[in-house]
Parts: structure tokens; sequence; C-alpha cells
């Protein structure tokens, strides 16, 4: 197997048969899996002949001459694995090719159940599907978009990091027994209030030093999110399909910008069903003997929507007085956990239905309008 890679990479060499390369003058086939530092691509003819198999660097400029070598980019159509990090080689390799698909890593069974796993088998197997047109694939958003998503699953990062903090400076309170009444009444005992009476307080140890640095990382982490949530109001205010969903109830500002970027394009959903399965909030199910059941929800999909709606449904139980009946009879009947999922997926609903209409959400004629759905 050939390789191509900068000067002073060194990639441990593959045990790959290659065979001589012949010429031909219809669609080559380029199955590409995909790695950290290297990716092995499969090149296969029309006939399923191989024409080539070679190991590449993934820096920029060995992706660059490798395309190169494989001449009119008319005649080429390549597939990759939607893998961890995939975005780079598919922006890499976009304007190389005349067609580049994402295979659905889940969908790809052939590769996904294999007992022997191998680089060489994975390229041959995504080259032969790509060849006979059975490759599943998965949505490519463009960079716009998925940069937009980096902005807002960062700025959840922050919060999630903030609220760590915060739980270990409650720890170092708890242990140290506050009694100042004027701090134990205080709601938000970080907010600027609460700020002051910690920074006064002298505790045991070396207690007093390790609560006053892990205030000021929560500070710092607070003006991080701040200047994140600007930039996210900017999209929201040029964006008016982020304004219809904000619509909707229990979903502000920012959660409606995530969930628009997160499901991107609706057109790309037939159906209602099929956003709610994209967002992995339908129940799996198991058919056997003629009877069917039901379990939990699957999780396969897109978490981050997943999240975004359920964190919704939370309020919107409470300011929508249709959601909170919806919840309320489902509570009775499979608990709370279940009605909140129940909800959720209704949300995702609403907000497929005001998105295709392109009008906001109205209590009375949607609620009317979804006791028929």
């Amino acid at each position: 197997m050939k390789k191509l890679c900068t000067s002073g990479d060194r990639l441990d060499k593959l045990s790959l048969d290659q065979k001589p390369r012949k010429e031909v003058h219809d669609m080559k086939y380029i199955g590409i899996d995909n790695h950290k530092q290297y990716f092995v691509a499969t090149v296969v003819n029309k006939q399923g002949e191989l024409i080539s198999r070679e190991m590449v660097s993934t820096d920029r400029e060995p992706i660059r001459d490798y395309f190169s070598m494989l001449g009119n980019k008319e005649e080429l159509i390549a597939v990759i694995e939607a893998s961890y990090e995939w975005g780079y080689l598919y922006d890499q390799i976009r304007d190389k090719v005349r067609e580049l698909k994402v295979a659905h890593p889940l969908k790809t069974r052939l590769i996904a159940e294999a007992r022997i796993k191998t680089d060489k088998i994975d390229a041959d197997s995504l080259a032969n599907l790509l060849r006979a047109d059975l490759i599943a694939e998965a949505y490519a958003p463009c960079f716009e978009t998925r940069d937009k998503k980096n902005v807002l699953r960062y700025r959840s990062a922050l919060v999630k990091t903030r609220t760590m903090l915060k739980n270990k400076a409650h720890a170092v309170l708890s242990r140290n027994h506050i009694e100042e009444e004027g701090f134990r009444k205080l709601t938000d005992k970080f907010g600027k209030k609460g700020s002051e009476y910690i920074r006064g307080f002298k505790l045991r140890g070396n207690d007093t030093d390790i609560l006053n640095h892990y205030v000021d990382l929560i500070e710092e982490i607070d003006k991080k999110i701040k200047v994140v949530n600007k930039e996210i109001m900017e999209s929201f205010e040029i964006d008016e399909v982020c304004k219809l969903i904000e619509s909707v109830p229990g979903i502000g500002k920012i959660l409606a910008v995530m969930i628009r970027y997160e499901i991107d394009e609706i057109d790309r959903f037939l159906t209602k069903p099929k956003l709610c399965s994209y967002a992995g909030l339908v129940p799996s199910t198991y058919s056997s003997g003629g009877r069917i059941y039901q379990g939990r929800i699957t999780k396969q999909g897109n978490r981050w929507l997943r999240w975004a709606v359920t964190e919704a449904a939370q309020k919107a139980v409470i300011r929508d007085a249709w959601l909170g009946m919806y919840y309320d009879r489902i509570a009775k009947r499979r608990g709370t956990k279940r009605a909140r999922i129940a909800v959720a997926r209704k949300l995702l609903e609403i907000i497929y239905m005001i998105w295709k209409q392109g009008r906001p959400y109205y209590k009375k004629s949607v609620a009317v309008g979804l006791t028929t759905v």
C-alpha cells in the first residue's frame, strides 16, 4: 500500500494487499475509512474491480495530492463514515470529487457487525456499498451550521462546568455549617449579594481559599457565558425561524436557536414522527409472534435536540394550559418522567407544524388542531 504523508510523519505500515492499477474511463468509487492521523481509501470501478488501496495522511497537502493523483474530479464519487470529527475530512474532500456521501454508522450494518474488522475491510466495504448505491446516508450540514452548533454546545459545556463548580462550593459551605441568616435566605448563593457574603467568610483550614477560588472560577465562567449569549442573541434576531420556534411555550431565545440549528432544514423530515425519531423521542418497538411491545424511548439520534425540547417541556406545562392538561393526563397513568417525554415529543410536533407553515404558535388554534393529530 502506498502512503502519502508529509515529511517527518511516520505512519505504521498496514498489511493490505495491493493489486496492479488498471486504466479505467468510467466512474471511480472511493470508500474511505477515517482515523485521526490517516485514512485508508479503497478505489473500485463500476465493475467492482480494485483500482487502488492506499493509506493517506489526514494533513491537508497529502489529501490534496492524493485526489489530484486520482484524476478528473467528475469521475470520482466518495463516501466517508460519520465518525468522530468527520467534518474536517468532509470539508477537505468535498470540492475534490463529483459527489461525497456520509454513511450513517448505525445503519451501515455490514461494517458494524463484521466479525473481522480492519481498515482494509472497512474501506473495501464502503467502496462496494457505494458502487451498488446501498449507502445509508447521514445528513451532512454545511460548515456554517456546524459552526453555530459548536457555539451553542460550547455554551452548554460552560453552563455544565459552572453547575459543577457551584455544587463543589456548596459542599465547602455545608461542611462549615454557615449560620449567617442573611446568606441562608438568599435564593442565589452566587449572585452579587451572595458573593459578598462568601468573600467575607472565614472558614477552617484551607476552606477559605478553596471557596474563594471556586467563586473566582464561577465568576469567570459567567463572563464567558455573557459573551457567548450576546453572539447567540445576534443569531436569533436575524433568523425568522428562531422567532417562530421561540413562540412555542417553554422555549426561550437561546433554546430556540439551538433547536433551529440542530434541526437545520425541516424539509429533510417528511413527517412529524420522522423528526421525533431523529431526536430519539420515539419508543423502542419489539414485535414477535403477532404481538408488539413498546419500551423506553430509543435515545438514538440527536441528543442535543432531545435535551433542548425536554428542558423546554418542564416550563411548557406551566405556561400552556393545554400542554399542562396533556401532561397531567399521562402522568396519572404512566408517571411524571414519561409524561415529560410525551410533552417534549408534542413540542417537536408543534415546532414541525409552525416551521412548515411559517406561522407562530397560537395557544387556541394550535391546541385545538393538535387534538386531531
